[in-house]
């Protein structure tokens, strides 16, 4: 699985991940940002999907405490209720 990750900007499927940045950086659709406190992986990007969506300015993003990398394993019910009230909220 870590190598659908494009790490060097000639991977194969670098072109792609540009490209969806483009699309949401630039799209006003809510976007909501929800990571644990224990992600070693990727929970430090949660402060740039913050600012480089428009979709995220000015809303609430939940830390969920006590869950790892993978949040609809490790706190799937309270991931659920994250998501249902963002959804709720629109």
């Amino acid at each position: 699985m870590p190598t659908l990750v494009p790490t060097a900007p000639d991977d194969p499927a670098a072109e792609a991940n540009r490209s969806a940045w483009r699309v949401l950086t630039e799209s006003p659709i809510p976007f909501l940002v929800a990571f644990s406190d224990g992600d070693p992986i990727t929970g430090g990007m949660a402060p740039v999907l913050e600012r480089a969506m428009p979709g995220a300015r000015g809303r609430e993003h939940p830390v969920l405490h006590g869950a790892g990398h993978f949040l609809q394993e490790d706190a799937g019910d309270r991931l659920g209720d994250v998501v249902a009230r963002f959804v709720g909220s629109l």
